[in-house]
């Protein structure tokens, strides 16, 4: 079986495609007398009556053009997360939505390989709504991949290209309201790690996971319907930060630099976003909802809305940026470079290609220790110390939860990690009360002054006193569970 063409998908931001047009790089195709062929399709977005390929996560596709008329399935999450559903019947589907795609397709050379570019505008429209996206694709062989990240990159850094995970026809089904992407959870997302895996093989399988999750929560959080979707994109962002501090022993720290900057970067609003879903959320609509609510919450409420708003807004716009785009590029070379055993990014080739299992127990069992240091002592800590325990007991599940395919216990695995995450939620649960004290302080009147800010400050100190009481059961319950890479690993 050949292996697919290598594909790079990019949005445009309104009325980009002009400026893709008058590139240097198409200025100097035209000059040279070379012709692109016109692309024109009519589209029709199709679904059952009951509409079972929205519901397993499909957008169905009727394409008409000069070629013949085609029945296409597209992945709404960017992959698939359902088996499509079956295409026997296609009589009997209902026509939702109808629409074109134009643009142009140029045929390319990077470095001496043959690059196909498409540069095209879908428009879609059901009833009297309307929705257009512009777009730009990249496509060629598998051994051209990295002549074509070549000139995504000298693209990127000219126009306005938006990443976006998903086809723009996705974009516009969604944004006509006939399908709505769910927010996307790593643990739904297919994974594995053969038992001989290396260090590197395994770093560079785990990075594309933590990728996969990012780009299909993209929609979502763009969306705006779900929180959920803020949060899963952070989680993926953790993940992958988590793992590259992981895997830093084998790692070129001059290449790892430029990386890192660009992810607190891009965690820094989608930080800001959900520190203030979590707070209206779970601290602000409780309140809202008791028979006599404090004086003045609700103005407390549209200023608190109003900042959620805002963090909504700078979320956007960095998803949107072509920052963002050429970290993803970095990102998908970086992994490429750990997976070809790149010495510029690898700076101990011995380990890198040394057995997984025995670097992952070494890890596990350090980061294990550190927790349980931390952990016998939890009823003394104070809150900046209880903070340094969560962020150790998150790298561990991280850890586990990236390696535990390579031991044999897997059932024991899953208690450890499901009592960890126990563990990890409840000291989250006081991270979050003193996140949300220091949001009443940045954001709300002085508690002494405003009856409202007073009752959110007094709900806070509530949550701190109660949680300890928790926090010692799902410590007990942690503690009581055998760690499973015991003995595997060594010698």
């Amino acid at each position: 079986m050949s292996e697919p063409p290598a594909l790079l998908r990019f949005g445009l931001a309104p009325g980009g495609l002009a400026l893709v047009r008058r590139h240097a790089v198409f200025a100097e195709r035209k000059s040279a007398g070379k012709r692109s062929r016109v692309l024109k399709s009519s589209l029709s977005l199709l679904d059952t009556p009951d509409r079972s390929f929205a519901a397993a996560g499909w957008l169905c596709l009727a394409i008409a053009d000069p070629q013949g008329r085609r029945i296409v399935t597209l992945p709404i999450a960017g992959v698939a997360l359902d088996t499509v559903p079956s295409l026997d019947a296609i009589d009997d589907l209902d026509t939702l939505a109808e629409g074109t795609l134009s643009g142009q397709v140029h045929n390319l050379t990077q470095d001496g390989h043959a690059v196909m570019l498409q540069s095209y505008k879908v428009q879609l429209r059901a009833a009297d709504q309307r929705a257009t996206y512009e777009a730009l694709t990249l496509q060629a062989a598998p051994d051209a991949a990295m002549a074509m990240d070549a000139l995504a990159a000298a693209l990127v850094r000219d126009l306005p290209l938006r990443w976006t995970g998903t086809a723009p026809l996705v974009q516009a089904a969604c944004h006509l309201g006939m399908i709505e992407p769910p927010p996307v959870r790593s643990a739904i997302l297919d994974f594995a790690l053969p038992d001989d895996v290396s260090v590197a093989a395994a770093f560079a399988i785990v990075l594309r996971h933590c990728l996969a999750q990012f780009d299909a929560n993209l929609l979502p959080v763009l969306r705006d319907r779900d929180q959920e979707g803020v949060h899963q994109m952070r989680v993926a962002l953790r993940r992958l930060r988590s793992a590259i501090g992981l895997f830093a022993p084998i790692l070129d720290n001059n290449a790892l630099q430029p990386l890192l900057d660009d992810l607190r970067w891009l965690g820094a609003p989608l930080g800001r976003k959900r520190d203030l879903d979590v707070f209206i959320t779970e601290t602000l609509n409780p309140l809202r909802s008791q028979a006599d609510p404090p004086k003045r919450l609700q103005h407390l409420a549209t200023i608190l809305e109003d900042h959620r708003a805002a963090a909504q807004v700078a979320l956007e716009s960095a998803l949107n940026a072509p920052r963002l785009a050429a970290l993803r590029l970095a990102l998908a070379r970086f992994v490429a470079a750990i997976e070809s055993g790149d010495p510029a990014v690898l700076a101990d080739t011995d380990a890198a290609t040394g057995p997984a299992m025995r670097f992952a127990a070494a890890l596990l069992r350090k980061r294990h220790k550190k927790v349980k240091a931390l952990g016998r002592r939890h009823a003394e800590l104070d809150i900046p110390a209880l903070h340094e325990l969560r962020i150790q007991a998150k790298k561990l599940r991280y850890t586990a939860e990236f390696f535990r395919l390579l031991f044999a216990r897997r059932k024991t695995s899953r208690r450890f990690i499901a009592a960890l995450a126990h563990l990890q939620d409840c000291l989250g649960m006081l991270n979050d009360a003193d996140v949300g004290a220091r949001l009443v302080r940045d954001l709300l009147p002085a508690a002494g002054e405003d009856p409202a800010a007073a009752a959110i400050a007094a709900w806070f100190a509530g949550r701190q006193q109660l949680q300890p009481a928790q926090l010692g059961e799902a410590w007990d319950s942690f503690a009581a569970i055998k760690p499973f890479w015991k003995g595997a690993g060594e010698g």
